[in-house]
């Protein structure tokens, strides 16, 4: 723990409270709550997306961090956030990307070398966090005994799945 008592705070201290008020706890809250593999894409988004409010000085310390630890943004996971997002077209996407996935990807006995995808700082949308043409999708493990007709039958219903 970290205690100070000043009268006269630098605004370097004052944007560390401010920061940790706004960003840190928040997000570290969401992730006691919501600790699911299927949340970890949208927990990165909101760290990002909360964080766009700092001076530029401190996100160009920030962000580069993130891009090198974001290895939640994996296609993978983001195509678990995406399938179970409360948007319907968003879980439809997900799903036709992970057919499309299992189609390409027939050979399972190969190794995949998992890369850290590059992170779009500047998306608007957390389905737009990484650049989908230039990833390697592959399908999520945990989704390989669900079938494809599975998969669209999940996404017909109005709600996203709970889990």
């Amino acid at each position: 723990m970290l205690y100070i008592s000043t009268s006269n705070p630098s605004n370097e201290l004052i944007t560390l409270v401010v920061f940790i008020l706004r960003v840190y706890a928040p997000s570290w809250f969401r992730i006691e709550v919501h600790h699911s593999i299927k949340d970890v894409a949208r927990h990165l988004w909101h760290f990002i997306s909360s964080s766009r409010y700092l001076p530029k000085k401190y996100r160009d310390i920030i962000e580069p961090v993130i891009c090198l630890n974001a290895y939640f943004e994996a296609p993978k996971n983001m195509l678990l956030a995406m399938l179970t997002d409360e948007r319907c077209h968003i879980r439809t996407l997900a799903a036709r990307r992970i057919i499309k996935a299992r189609e390409i990807g027939k050979d399972g006995n190969c190794v995949r070398r998992f890369i850290t995808p590059a992170v779009n700082i500047r998306a608007t949308d957390n389905v737009d966090l990484i650049d989908w043409q230039a990833c390697n999708v592959t399908p999520p493990t945990v989704l390989r005994h669900s079938s494809s007709l599975e998969l669209l039958k999940m996404i017909q219903d109005d709600v996203p799945m709970s889990g």
